[in-house]
């Protein structure tokens, strides 16, 4: 088995097939969902494709095949991860997900992208700020007037 740890990525694709076939199979017919396919027909050909995408891969795999490592153009791959810069961004999102509520979804993607920024090696202070800023009430305005989906203003209710 030493080298054929694409395998796992089969079996998960599997198991994944599995537990849309099990959604698929209890979503109810409503009044409002009932027509000529239904709104089990698309959950069972992603569940079915799929399937379909792990036997292949098995397949492939337990003949011999196997997929290449990545080629870096100007990275060396030899080097490890560097570890303050990840950690820093799990931190990050992390205090984002505890603070989108009380700050308010401009104010926390503002931080989230500028320390993003920061933490990546860009020595563009002001422009990371404005850019993100920017990105930020955009974004925020995108989803609440362009898509109807609410977002926390947090600190500025009222303002925007």
């Amino acid at each position: 088995m030493r080298g054929r740890s694409e395998l796992g990525v089969a079996a998960l694709l599997g198991a994944l097939a599995a537990v849309v076939a099990v959604d698929a199979a209890n979503i109810r017919h409503t009044a409002v969902s009932t027509g000529v396919m239904g709104p089990q027909v698309v959950p069972f050909l992603i569940a079915a494709g799929l399937a379909l995408c792990a036997i292949a891969l098995t397949v492939n795999v337990l003949r011999g095949g196997h997929g290449h490592p990545e080629e870096g153009e100007d990275i060396d791959l030899t080097t490890g991860a560097h570890w303050p810069t990840l950690l820093g961004l799990g931190a990050l999102i992390l205090a984002a997900a505890f603070t989108m509520e009380p700050l308010g979804f401009v104010i926390t993607s503002a931080i989230l992208f500028y320390g993003s920024t920061l933490l990546l090696g860009s020595r563009h202070y002001v422009w990371g700020l404005l850019i993100g800023i920017a990105l930020a009430v955009a974004t925020f305005y995108g989803f609440v007037l362009g898509l109807g989906i609410p977002l926390p203003a947090g600190l500025l209710t009222g303002i925007l």
